[in-house]
């Protein structure tokens, strides 16, 4: 643990005395990684498969894992703290998951018929998260979000859902409001639906309502005047998209009473938090019991593997009531289809996570790594007097820079995302990927170890003398 009394001479340890720029240091290092940007930027807009992974002024391209470490096409060695954006638990290249997939490849990839590994899995997500007597397999969270809500909307034969201010659940048109933006609409106590995209149907918007995330009052009032229309409400427990906004006062508990008086199913989105925060996922640490839940990410131990279940009267919707084909009557049920779901190859990397976690090990070894690393980095930040606050809850975190409380989606938004940037490429030209170099939140796996955390808080400290502020 850093001392709050070493001297200068300490203070500055790690430091290059290189004057360039990050920018331009990481242009040095990363020569090949540019060659490779100049190739991909002709056939993928802005070099990437995905928009949040371009960076400036080109990314780098991965070329292995292994444990905590990513190595990239240069042969530059980064200690992970990215994980996948938390898909990854056990670190890179975990040997069990390992031998699972390799055994079932040797099986066969996929065939589109249920598989012995479908009961498997689903008994053990079941038994941990016991919210979720029915569940579904899909591929990804945005698959596990886009079903369940149809799902909700099914059963209640309403169309409109609510969805937190600053949440986010994937890219499909339903969700994709009220996300991020310079200047969201509407007021803190009454924001209106912000699209994030182009592309999405205006007339979408009638079917979202949005509510802000800590404020149980103005939560009540909003969903309150729409509970005659709303099929579901969805959160996050935790609030990633912008950073890691923690449920204050009791908040998820009371938003599940308001769902329950009000005859609303309630959706929590435990994609990032599902498994990752606790082996019952968020709803085990808050107390909360969600209608339906989605997961993904920790789910599938690096492979495509996402779920939503929950209520057996809910997802029984899935299911026609009319066994003769075709039905006499249309439509007669929710639809839920994909050639890939419960692929048995993800389901093998899946089974083989559910076996891990039973292990109590797992857990208290997260939070123990997990507390010195960001209690670390804020103590190192009250060292230096800055204003920033290190929010956390399990094994993730984010640092706000220019706050020293953040309780809202918005006062999220307004914090100092520019020097998060900043420092993001000051660590990673020095070798530590704390979370996406243009400012993202951070995750710990069980490969992590308190070496691993001393020399990330020395490189840590360095990247706030770079900035300062």
């Amino acid at each position: 643990m850093p001392n709050k009394t070493r001297d200068k001479e300490t203070r500055n340890k790690g430091r290059t005395g290189d004057m360039r720029t990050p920018a331009q240091r990481y242009t040095s290092m990363a020569r090949y990684s540019s060659a490779v940007y100049a190739r991909a930027a002709n056939l993928l807009p802005g070099g990437v498969e995905s928009n949040f992974r371009h960076m400036d002024p080109f990314p780098f391209y991965a070329a292995r894992a292994e444990g905590n470490r990513i190595y990239d096409v240069d042969g530059n060695e980064y200690m992970d703290f990215l994980l996948s954006q938390g898909a990854i638990l056990f670190g890179h290249r975990k040997r069990q998951i390992e031998e699972a997939v390799s055994g079932q490849l040797r099986k066969g990839a996929n065939t589109a018929i249920p598989t012995e590994l479908c009961a498997t899995v689903a008994e053990k997500i079941s038994s941990y998260v016991p919210s979720v007597r029915l569940l579904r397999f899909a591929n990804s969270g945005t698959e596990a979000t886009m079903h369940a809500l149809r799902t909700a909307r099914g059963f209640t034969g309403k169309d409109k859902i609510a969805k937190a201010e600053g949440g986010y659940h994937g890219v499909h048109d339903y969700v994709l409001w009220s996300i991020w933006a310079p200047k969201m609409r509407g007021t803190e106590k009454r924001p209106k639906a912000t699209p994030i995209s182009k592309g999405i149907p205006k007339a979408i918007s009638k079917t979202v309502v949005v509510f802000p995330f800590n404020d149980i009052e103005a939560t009540y009032d909003i969903l309150h005047k729409e509970r005659d229309n709303l099929a579901a409400v969805i959160t996050e427990p935790v609030l990633a998209n912008v950073g890691c906004l923690v449920p204050r006062d009791n908040y998820l508990k009371e938003l599940q009473k308001i769902c329950n008086e009000l005859g609303i199913l309630l959706i929590l989105d435990e994609v990032i938090t599902g498994f990752r925060l606790a082996r019952g996922g968020a709803q085990e640490i808050y107390g909360v019991k969600p209608d339906l839940t989605t997961f993904g990410k920790a789910l599938g131990g690096g492979f495509q593997m996402a779920a939503f279940g929950g209520r057996k009267d809910v997802m029984t919707d899935l299911l026609s009531s009319d066994d003769s084909w075709p039905p006499k009557k249309w439509p007669t049920q929710t639809y839920h289809a994909g050639t890939f779901n419960a692929h048995p190859v993800s389901l093998a990397a899946s089974a083989a996570v559910m076996s891990l976690i039973a292990d109590d090990r797992v857990y208290s070894h997260l939070k123990k790594i997990s507390g010195m690393l960001f209690s670390g980095l804020q103590q190192l930040i009250d060292d230096r007097r800055m204003t920033a606050h290190v929010a956390s809850c399990g094994s993730m975190g984010h640092i706000y820079f220019g706050a020293d409380e953040v309780r809202t989606a918005r006062a999220a938004i307004k914090t100092r995302w520019d020097v998060l940037g900043m420092w993001g490429m000051e660590c990673l030209v020095r070798g530590m990927l704390f979370g996406h170099p243009k400012g993202e939140k951070m995750f710990v796996s069980t490969a992590h170890v308190p070496e691993d955390i001393e020399k990330a808080l020395e490189v840590a400290d360095c990247g706030f003398d770079a900035v300062g502020t």
